[in-house]
C-alpha cells in the first residue's frame, strides 16, 4: 500500500511539472520590435487614421504661461477631440493666490469658453483662447509633428505604464524639434528642440503617451544653472485612450 501511495505521488509531481513545461510553450513570444523609424511612422498614420480620441496634457516643473505678462500659468487639460475640428476640453490654471479651472468647446471656426469668475459660457473670436482642436489638427496638428519633427531615436524596450498594468508598449526616445509645437500650443511648448518619449501600443500602434523636457529659454536660469523657479525643465505628458469612442461634440447651452 505504502509503494503504490508512494507511486502516485511521484506521478502526480511529473505530471504538474509537465503542464508547467507545456503552459510555458505555449506562452505567445515577446513581440519583436520594428524599427525605431518604423514603430514612428506606423504610430503617426494611425493617429491621423483616427476620428476620435480623449486626452490629457499635463505640466509640471517649471511655469508655462499663457499671457504675455505672465499671470495665467497652464496647469493641464482633459478633453476629448473629435476630428476634424471639435474638442472640448476642461483647462486648469495658475493664478496667484489662485488655482481655477475654465471650460471649452471648439467647434471649427467657432470658440466658446467660461469666465473664471462667472462661470458663464461666453463666444469668443477664433484663436483667443487655448484650443486642442488645433493641436490635434489630423493633417498640421500633433499627428503631422509624429511624422516630421522627431529625430535621433532609438528603441527603449518594452515597458509598461502604471495606469495600464499587464500592457506592453514599445518605447521610443529622441529630439523634438519645437517650432511647429510652439506656433500650435499657443507659444506653450518650444520653440527650442526637446527630448521627447513615446509609448506606443505593440499590436495597434496607437500613441498612448508622448512625454516632452522642455529645457528653460536663455535668460531664465540662474548663474549656478538652476531655474529662477526652482526647476531646471518643463514636463509635458500627453496621454491618449478611448481611441474613436469619442462622440461628435455639442455646443454649450445657449451656445
Amino acid at each position: 500500500m505504502k509503494a503504490s501511495h508512494f507511486i502516485a505521488r511521484q506521478l502526480r509531481l511529473l505530471l504538474i511539472v509537465l503542464l508547467a513545461y507545456l503552459a510555458a510553450g505555449c506562452r505567445p513570444p515577446t513581440p519583436q520590435p520594428p524599427p525605431p523609424g518604423e514603430i514612428l511612422a506606423r504610430a503617426a498614420g494611425r493617429m491621423k487614421s483616427l476620428h476620435s480620441f480623449h486626452f490629457l496634457i499635463d505640466r509640471s516643473g517649471a511655469l508655462a504661461y499663457l499671457d504675455a505678462g505672465q499671470s495665467v500659468a497652464f496647469a493641464r487639460a482633459e478633453g476629448d477631440f473629435y476630428a476634424p475640428d471639435q474638442a472640448r476640453a476642461t483647462i486648469r490654471v495658475i493664478l496667484p493666490g489662485l488655482v481655477a479651472e475654465v471650460q471649452m468647446i471648439a467647434l471649427g471656426d467657432e470658440y466658446w469658453e467660461t469666465g473664471l469668475l462667472s462661470n458663464q459660457w461666453e463666444k469668443l473670436p477664433p484663436g483667443a483662447g487655448f484650443n486642442p482642436a488645433t493641436l490635434f489638427d489630423p493633417q498640421s496638428g500633433f499627428q503631422e509633428i509624429l511624422g516630421k519633427d522627431l529625430g535621433d531615436l532609438s528603441y527603449q524596450g518594452l515597458q509598461e505604464l502604471g495606469e495600464i498594468p499587464g500592457q506592453l508598449f514599445y518605447t521610443l526616445s529622441g529630439r523634438l524639434e519645437g517650432e511647429r509645437l510652439y506656433e500650435l500650443s499657443y507659444g506653450l511648448i518650444g520653440p527650442q528642440a526637446m527630448e521627447v518619449s513615446l509609448w506606443v501600443a505593440v499590436e495597434t500602434f496607437e500613441v498612448y503617451r508622448v512625454q516632452i523636457d522642455e529645457p528653460l529659454p536663455p535668460g531664465e536660469s540662474d548663474p549656478n544653472g538652476g531655474a529662477v523657479s526652482g526647476e531646471s525643465v518643463t514636463r509635458w505628458r500627453i496621454d491618449f485612450w478611448e481611441f474613436n469612442e469619442v462622440k461628435a461634440i455639442s455646443p454649450p447651452p445657449g451656445g
